[in-house]
C-alpha cells in the first residue's frame, strides 16, 4: 500500500531533521578527532624538543665531566693498576661525577674498571680508542642510556697517544620520563623496537606504535589514550628507538561530547515542533492533491485520466491545469510516435534501428532461398562544410532530396534507410556488386550541388551475415573517401574472397582475443602469397625493439598486438592489387595507401583494442613528414607506430617479391641506418640495426 502525501511530507520533514542532526553530530565528531590528533602531535613535538634539549644540555655537561676525568693523572694511573683498584676508583669517580655509569678500558679495549649502569657497548669505546670523542644513545639489555666516551691520552700535542678510554652514562628510564612529565604535563614512554624501556606510565603489554605515522588509540588500564610515536633524538632509524607520548582521549574530546549531547537535546525538541507543524501543513495539501496522484497512477498504468475541473487559483490549481495540458500533449505525441516509430522524421526513410531489423530479415530470407544480397552505403561528401556554407535548412533540404533520389532509383524490393546523419543504406536482395555500383551511378547522376561517396558489398548468405555485410560496405566506403570522394568502391573484386574476409571480420568483432587477432592477421597475409607471415614477423621485430629500448612489459605487448594487426586494413584492398605480381600503378598504389585508415575503422569497432588504433593508422608515417595518411612529423607520430614503421620496412625489404629477390640483411640494415632521421625515428632505426645484427631475430631471418 502506497503512503499518502501527508505521510510522505511528515516523513520528509523527519528525515531532514534527522539528517541535519546527524550531519552536525558528525561535524562535532570530526572536529573532536581532529583536535585529538592535533593535541597528540603537539605533545609529541614538545616531548621530542624537550628530550632533544636534554640530550644536548646533558651531553655538554657529561662531555665536560668525561673529558675532565680523562685528563686527570689519577685516571691515567688506573691504566697501569690492577682490576680491583680500577673498579674501586671507577665507583668513586662515578659518585663524584654524578653519573649513572662509568667504564674505563685500556688501549686494547680491555675493561679495567666499571661502576653503576655500564652498557658494555663497543661502539662508543671504539670511537674513543680511535682518538675521537663520541656521544649518543646506546641500548643495554632493553634499557636506553645516554653515553659519552672520550680518549685517555698520554702526552701533549702531536706526541700524545691514546692509552685507553673513559665512558660515562646517564639513564633514560622511568625516572627521566617522570621528570619530563612534570615539565610537559603529558605521559611518555621510551621504547625500543616497540617495547617500553621506561616511562611515566605503565605501558607493559600494550601494542605501542613503532613508526612515525598517524596518532593511534591505545588502551591502558581500561583508559583510552591517544598515542603518537617519534624517533628518539640522536638515534638512527634502524635502531627503532623512540618516544611515545600519551594523552587521555576524554581529556581532549570531552568538551565536544558534552556539546554534542546538548545539541542533540535541542535538535530533538526542534524536530518534534517541525513534525507537528508539518502535519498541519500536509493535511491542508493532501486532499486537493489526491486527485492529481490518482490521475498520475492511472496515466502510469497506461490509461488516460479525465480532465480535472479546476476551480482553484493557487499553485494547486496551476498544477491541475498543467496536468490537463500535459495529458493532452502526451496523447498527441503518442499518436505521432506510433505513426513514425520506424521512420526518420526528416527523410521519411527507415531509421537506423528499423533498417537493421529489415536487413536481418532480408539476410535470413536470402539464406533460405540460397540467394545473394548486395548492400550500398552512401555518404554525402563534406556535409559539415556544406551546412556551414549554406545553412542547416539547406542541409536538411539536401538530405530530403537524396532520400527522394534513393527511393526513386532503388529497385522494387530494396530496403532503403537513413543509416546515420548523412549516410544512407540500400539493401537489394539477389543483386550483385555490379548492380549495386550501377545503382550508385543512377543516384549520383540525378544529384546537383553535392557529391556522394559509396561503398558496395555483396556476400554469400551461406557464409556470412548482416554484421559482416555492413563492415565490408563500411570498409569500401572508407576507401572511396580516401581515394578522393565522389566515387563508389567495391569490397574486393572476388566474391568468394570477399565473403571469407568479411566472415573473419565478423568473428573478429565478436571476439577480440589474441587468438582471433592472430587468425585475422593470418587471413590478411594469406591474401598476398608473397608476404605470408609478414604480420607475425613485424610484430616480433617491433616488440624486440621496444623491449630493447626499455619499454614496460605492458607497452611491449601493446606494440606486439599492434604489429599483428597493422595491415588488417588490407582486407578492404582488392585481391587483384594485393596479389599483383608486378609493380603497382599510380592508381593501384593510391588504393593500397588506403589500408591504414581502413585498418583504423576495423580496430576502432572493438573497444578493448582502442589502444592499438594509433599504431594501425600511423605505421606508414615518416619522421620527415612525407608519410601517410596524415603527414605527421617527428614525435607527433605515435611511438607505437614508429616502432612498427622500422619493423615493417625491414621485413618488406628482406622478403622476396615476384619482381625482385629480398635484400641481403646487412644491405637492408644499412638502408635503415641511412634513413634514420628522415624516414625513421633515428634512435629506433639505429637501435634496430644494432639488435638485428646481434640478436636471435637476425638468426631467425
Amino acid at each position: 500500500m502506497q503512503s499518502s502525501i501527508s505521510s510522505n511530507l511528515r516523513r520528509l520533514i523527519a528525515l531532514i531533521c534527522i539528517g541535519l542532526g546527524v550531519s552536525v553530530l558528525l561535524v562535532f565528531k570530526v572536529l573532536a578527532a581532529k583536535q585529538v590528533d592535533e593535541r597528540a602531535r603537539e605533545d609529541s613535538q614538545f616531548a621530542t624538543a624537550a628530550v632533544s634539549s636534554f640530550i644536548k644540555d646533558q651531553g655538554d655537561v657529561l662531555r665536560s665531566i668525561t673529558t675532565f676525568m680523562s685528563t686527570t693523572p689519577r685516571v691515567r694511573m688506573l691504566v697501569e693498576s690492577d682490576a680491583q683498584t680500577a673498579t674501586d676508583a671507577a665507583e668513586e669517580l662515578r659518585r663524584d661525577a654524578g653519573v649513572d655509569g662509568l667504564e674505563i678500558v685500556d688501549r686494547n679495549g680491555k675493561l679495567l674498571g666499571a661502576a653503576g649502569d655500564a652498557a658494555g657497548d663497543d661502539s662508543p669505546i671504539r670511537e674513543a680508542l680511535a682518538g675521537r670523542g663520541w656521544s649518543g644513545i646506546v641500548n643495554r639489555g632493553g634499557e636506553l642510556l645516554f653515553a659519552v666516551s672520550e680518549p685517555l691520552k698520554i702526552g701533549v700535542g702531536e706526541d700524545a697517544f691514546v692509552q685507553g678510554a673513559v665512558t660515562s652514562y646517564l639513564r633514560f628510564g622511568s625516572d627521566r620520563a617522570q621528570e619530563f612529565k612534570q615539565s610537559l604535563g603529558t605521559d611518555l614512554v621510551f621504547t625500543d623496537h616497540g617495547n617500553p624501556v621506561g616511562g611515566s606510565i605503565n605501558a607493559g603489554g600494550a601494542d605501542l606504535p613503532k613508526a612515525e605515522r598517524e596518532p593511534v588509540t591505545v588502551s591502558l588500564a581500561d583508559t583510552d589514550y591517544i598515542a603518537l610515536y617519534a624517533a628518539l633524538p640522536g638515534s638512527k632509524p634502524a635502531d627503532h628507538e623512540g618516544i611515545v607520548t600519551f594523552r587521555r582521549v576524554d581529556e581532549v574530546a570531552g568538551p565536544y561530547k558534552r556539546l554534542s549531547f546538548a545539541f542533540g537535546l535541542i535538535l530533538g525538541f526542534l524536530a518534534l515542533v517541525a513534525l507537528v507543524a508539518g502535519s498541519i501543513f500536509a493535511k491542508g495539501l493532501a486532499k486537493p492533491l489526491d486527485g492529481v496522484v490518482a490521475a498520475a497512477r492511472q496515466l502510469q498504468s497506461g490509461g488516460w485520466p479525465e480532465k480535472f475541473h479546476v476551480d482553484r487559483k493557487d499553485e494547486i490549481g496551476l498544477l491541475q491545469n498543467v496536468f490537463n495540458e500535459m495529458t493532452g500533449s502526451l496523447k498527441e505525441a503518442q499518436a505521432k510516435l506510433l505513426s513514425m516509430l520506424d521512420l526518420d522524421p526528416l527523410t521519411e526513410l527507415h531509421n537506423h534501428r528499423s533498417f537493421r531489423e529489415r536487413l536481418d530479415r532480408a539476410v535470413e530470407e536470402a539464406s533460405a532461398d540460397g540467394g545473394h544480397l548486395s548492400l550500398l552505403l552512401l555518404d554525402i561528401d563534406q556535409f559539415k562544410a556544406f551546412n556551414e556554407s549554406n545553412g542547416m535548412a539547406a542541409g536538411d533540404a539536401l538530405l530530403r532530396e537524396i532520400a527522394r533520389l534513393v527511393r526513386a532509383k532503388a529497385p522494387e524490393g530494396a530496403v532503403v534507410g537513413r543509416y546515420a546523419g548523412e549516410e544512407f543504406a540500400v539493401a537489394v536482395p539477389g543483386e550483385t556488386l555490379d548492380g549495386a555500383e550501377e545503382l550508385y551511378h543512377r543516384i549520383r547522376s540525378g544529384l546537383q550541388g553535392a557529391t556522394l561517396s559509396a561503398g558496395a558489398a555483396t556476400l554469400s548468405i551461406e557464409t556470412s551475415g548482416a554484421d559482416a555485410l555492413l563492415v565490408a560496405a563500411e570498409l569500401a566506403l572508407s576507401r572511396a573517401k580516401q581515394l578522393g570522394r565522389d566515387r563508389c568502391s567495391r569490397f574486393d573484386s572476388t566474391e568468394d574472397s570477399a565473403s571469407a574476409d568479411a566472415l573473419e571480420l565478423q568473428r573478429y568483432m565478436k571476439d577480440a582475443s589474441v587468438a582471433t587477432i592472430q587468425a585475422l592477421a593470418a587471413a590478411v597475409d594469406a591474401k598476398d602469397p608473397y608476404t605470408q607471415g609478414h604480420s607475425e614477423r613485424v610484430a616480433q621485430y617491433a616488440a624486440e625493439l621496444a623491449e630493447f629500448l626499455g619499454e614496460s612489459p605492458e607497452e611491449v605487448e601493446r606494440v606486439r598486438k599492434a604489429g599483428t594487426l597493422h595491415d588488417v586494413g588490407k582486407i578492404g584492398v582488392p585481391d587483384a592489387i594485393l596479389a599483383k605480381p608486378g609493380r603497382l600503378t599510380e592508381d593501384e598504389q593510391r588504393v593500397m595507401m588506403t589500408h591504414p585508415v581502413l585498418g583504423e575503422l576495423i580496430v576502432r569497432k572493438v573497444p578493448q583494442l582502442e589502444d592499438l588504433v594509433a599504431g594501425v593508422r600511423s605505421h606508414h608515417e615518416r619522421w620527415d613528414g612525407k608519410g601517410y595518411p596524415d603527414g605527421l612529423v617527428g614525435e607527433a607520430i605515435p611511438k607505437v607506430a614508429r616502432y612498427l614503421a622500422v619493423a615493417d620496412t625491414y621485413d618488406a625489404m628482406t622478403s622476396d617479391r615476384p619482381y625482385r629477390k629480398g635484400m641481403d640483411v646487412n644491405f637492408a640494415l644499412n638502408e635503415i641506418e641511412m634513413n634514420a632521421g628522415s624516414q625513421f625515428d633515428p634512435e629506433m632505426a639505429l637501435a634496430f640495426a644494432r639488435i638485428i645484427r646481434k640478436s636471435s631475430i637476425r638468426k631467425a631471418a
